[in-house]
């Protein structure tokens, strides 16, 4: 069976929080009180008095939460490669922890996959694709603010054999760094552990936490059909012949059958041509060229001829139907 432990350091910036948990009060909080007496003293005179003020510190309580995303097992092929299990992380303690990340292949399932990688998702739109870092193995595990949660993406080979409805099981754990470097078990202080100013760490009943993704063999029935045309031309006379300067409108409808992953649409722009920035649509909506930010398009300027235009439709389910939009000028 294959296990990997991949860590890797996630700033703060990068992290989404893809729930709401109730962390309580945060690490390092101090917190004073201060009571009182208030009386009357004979003759009428009202008096108060003060006590000590008494101060505390929060602890950090160490705790953590794994959940698959995926709501029933993947369909996929014999021999497919990059198959994707997503799960979430999130810190549900009460301050900064780090964790780390192992992925272990269940003994009871039907077969084994390859290859198996962990990515991030840092580019925040919760697919896997070419925006995402890999953590590698020896570097530093998963920083987390508390309530913060991080998207995390197995990706495996499946081997070129096997039986429909076989399964293959990978299981993700997050534990906790402090714990595992320093022992302890739930409701221990480790001392000189805690975040935010607070002086120990206390070991919650979730200091390591797992889900468990499935991979199950289907046929290969799913298919993707796309049709590319021209709805519309504008030349620099306002009429529609395609001379130099023309603006040509090019049209891509995308259907899906079966279940499909990791579908990308890529469109190389002719060498006679230029892309019109800010021409990218999908299903009506605008989409932006860059690269790194969280929505499905990107033109590459360096890729192909002219640049290439690419749309991330992710995993979609069957039946689903897009339509792709964008403009070129004709040199």
């Amino acid at each position: 069976m294959t296990c990997l432990k991949q860590l890797a350091l996630i700033g703060a910036g990068l992290l989404a929080s893809s729930m709401s948990w109730a962390v309580g009060t945060a690490a390092g909080t101090n917190i004073s009180n201060t009571a009182t007496a208030s009386y009357t003293l004979p003759g009428g005179t009202s008096t108060l008095t003060k006590s000590s003020t008494v101060s505390l510190v929060v602890l950090e309580l160490i705790d953590v939460n794994v959940v698959s995303g995926n709501s029933s097992s993947v369909s996929t092929t014999a021999g497919a490669t990059n198959q994707v299990l997503t799960y979430t992380v999130t810190n549900v303690g009460n301050g900064q922890e780090d964790f780390v990340l192992d992925v272990t292949q269940l003994t009871t399932d039907n077969f084994d996959t390859t290859n198996v990688r962990v990515y991030r998702d840092t580019n925040g739109n919760g697919v896997f694709d070419s925006g995402d870092t890999q953590l590698t193995a020896g570097s530093s595990s998963i920083g987390l603010l508390a309530d913060a949660s991080a998207t995390i993406f197995v990706v495996s080979d499946v081997p070129g054999t096997g039986t429909t409805g076989d399964l293959s099981q990978l299981r993700l754990t997050a534990s906790s760094e402090t714990v595992d470097t320093r022992g302890g078990t739930p409701g221990s202080s480790i001392s000189g552990a805690g975040s935010g100013g607070a002086p120990d760490a206390v070991v919650g009943n979730n200091y390591t936490s797992n889900a468990t993704g499935t991979l199950e063999l289907g046929t290969s029935s799913a298919n993707v059909s796309i049709n590319k045309t021209i709805v519309g031309t504008v030349d620099p006379f306002g009429g529609n012949t395609l001379v130099p300067g023309s603006v040509v409108t090019y049209n891509i409808a995308v259907v899906v059958t079966g279940t499909v992953n990791n579908l990308t649409i890529s469109d190389p722009i002719p060498s006679q041509m230029d892309y019109v920035a800010s021409s990218l649509t999908l299903d009506s909506t605008a989409l932006t060229d860059s690269s790194s930010d969280t929505d499905a398009g990107s033109f590459n300027s360096s890729l192909g001829t002219s640049g290439t235009v690419s749309v991330n439709l992710g995993s979609p389910s069957s039946g689903s139907s897009y339509t792709i939009q964008l403009k070129a000028e004709i040199k």
